[in-house]
């Protein structure tokens, strides 16, 4: 059986087929072709391993971590970090997940941001948002000099009094 017969027996792509001769998990045979070598695979040894291939595996959704300070040698239940929830398929699981996400995402909403307008060095796209003009016209500006910033990391900033005296002198 040459390799596409084979993948397709098995149900799995060309290259799947080319992984497990990789791994060792198939043999295959080669033989001295017109052109170029080609594989054979033996078809009682593919039956076996499609029967492997088709067995359900079952693999835990969440892996238990236990530390040496919370392990505990009469239980079979898995020991998690913070010692409250004892099996997965409770519900206490998907509140404490849930009270977990709030608490970040309601962490992230009271760090400060301050708005555009009242910031004293603005990006390039910053610029462009506060002043209406374009990108490539502010890059110009940069490049010929008219507009003052200075290249900080990878990113230019200009100072807003340079662009408020950018923008006057325009019109």
């Amino acid at each position: 059986m040459n390799k596409q017969q084979a993948a397709e027996f098995l149900g799995v792509s060309v290259r799947a087929l080319e992984r497990y001769v990789q791994q060792g998990r198939i043999s295959v045979k080669y033989e001295k072709g017109k052109t170029r070598s080609t594989a054979n695979f033996d078809a009682s040894e593919l039956e076996i391993f499609k029967a492997e291939l088709n067995q359900p595996t079952i693999k835990p959704a969440v892996e238990s971590r236990q530390t040496p300070t919370e392990q505990q040698p009469d239980s079979d239940k898995p020991v998690l970090y913070s010692g409250e929830i004892a099996e997965f398929g409770d519900i206490t699981v998907i509140d404490r997940l849930s009270s977990i996400i709030e608490e970040l995402l309601a962490r992230s909403e009271t760090q400060p941001s301050v708005p555009i307008a009242d910031k004293l060095l603005l990006t390039v796209h910053e610029a462009q948002a506060l002043t209406g003009l374009s990108k490539e016209l502010l890059r110009d500006a940069i490049s010929y000099g008219t507009l003052k910033a200075k290249l900080i990391g990878r990113s230019w900033r200009v100072k807003r009094s340079d662009l408020d005296q950018f923008v006057a002198g325009l019109f």
